[in-house]
C-alpha cells in the first residue's frame, strides 16, 4: 500500500494476510488501512481533504456500491469512510487497469509481493474465506473416505456410514444410546466384558453374547 500527497510519496506499509485468504481479500484491508492511517496525515483543515482511492479490485468497488454486501471487510472500509466523512473529508474510489506500467499500481504490486515473502512479517488478518474452507472439508473428505475404506477396524460403524461425504451433510442428534448403536463402545456387555467389568458378555435375554441388534 502506497499513499501520496500530491506527487509525493508520502509513506508506505505492508500487511499481510493468511496464506489462505483470497486476492479479493487481499485488495480490501489495503483499503481499509489506507483509510486508517491517512487521517493522521498533517493537511491543514482549510486544505481540500479529499482521499482517492485507486484500486485494480473492480470487485471491491461494486461491493462497497451494493448496499446488501455486508462482508466483514467491506464493512470495515465502509466504517472508515464514515469517521472520515464526519470529519469533512471527501473520499473517493476509482478503479484502475492492473499491469500497464501506473507506478502507484506497480509499486504496490511490489510491496504485496514483498510482504508476501518475508517470514518476519506479522499476519494482520487470519478470516479464512468460507468457500476455501468447504474446499478444505471436501478435500479432507476425499482423503478420509480412502483411509475409511480401507479401515479393518470399522465393521460396526461402517456399513452405518460407507460414505464420508453422506455423513458429513447429514446432521444426527449425537447421543449416548446412538454412540454405542453406531461404534459398539460403552455400555454393551461384550465391551463391559472385554475390560473386565463385567463377569460375562452375555445380553440381559439371556439368549446368548450380547449384539448392537439386541442392545435397549
Amino acid at each position: 500500500m502506497a499513499i501520496f500527497v500530491g506527487k509525493e510519496l508520502k509513506e508506505h506499509l505492508k500487511i499481510k494476510l493468511d496464506n489462505r485468504c483470497s486476492n479479493n481479500q487481499a485488495e480490501q484491508p489495503a483499503v481499509s488501512k489506507a483509510l486508517e492511517v491517512v487521517d493522521a496525515i498533517d493537511i491543514a483543515e482549510n486544505s481540500p481533504r479529499t482521499i482517492a482511492i485507486f484500486t485494480d479490485s473492480i470487485i471491491t468497488i461494486v461491493s462497497l456500491k451494493n448496499v446488501n454486501n455486508y462482508s466483514y471487510l467491506i464493512e470495515e472500509v465502509r466504517k472508515r469512510v464514515s469517521i472520515l466523512e464526519r470529519t469533512n473529508w471527501t473520499i473517493e474510489f476509482s478503479w484502475v487497469k492492473a499491469h500497464v506500467g501506473i507506478y502507484g499500481n506497480k509499486l504496490a504490486d511490489q510491496l504485496a509481493k514483498a510482504a508476501a515473502c518475508n517470514r518476519d512479517t506479522t499476519v494482520s488478518f487470519k478470516r479464512i474465506p468460507k468457500n476455501t474452507l468447504y474446499s478444505e472439508i471436501e478435500e479432507a473428505a476425499q482423503k478420509w473416505q480412502k483411509l475409511w475404506k480401507n479401515c479393518m477396524e470399522t465393521a460396526i460403524t461402517k456399513p452405518f456410514f460407507p460414505n464420508i461425504q453422506d455423513r458429513l451433510n447429514f446432521k444426527i442428534n449425537v447421543t449416548p444410546n446412538f454412540t454405542v448403536m453406531v461404534t459398539g463402545h460403552w455400555k454393551t456387555s461384550p465391551y463391559l466384558h472385554r475390560f473386565k467389568i463385567m463377569e460375562h458378555a452375555t445380553c440381559h435375554c439371556n439368549e446368548g453374547v450380547q449384539t448392537i441388534d439386541t442392545f435397549t
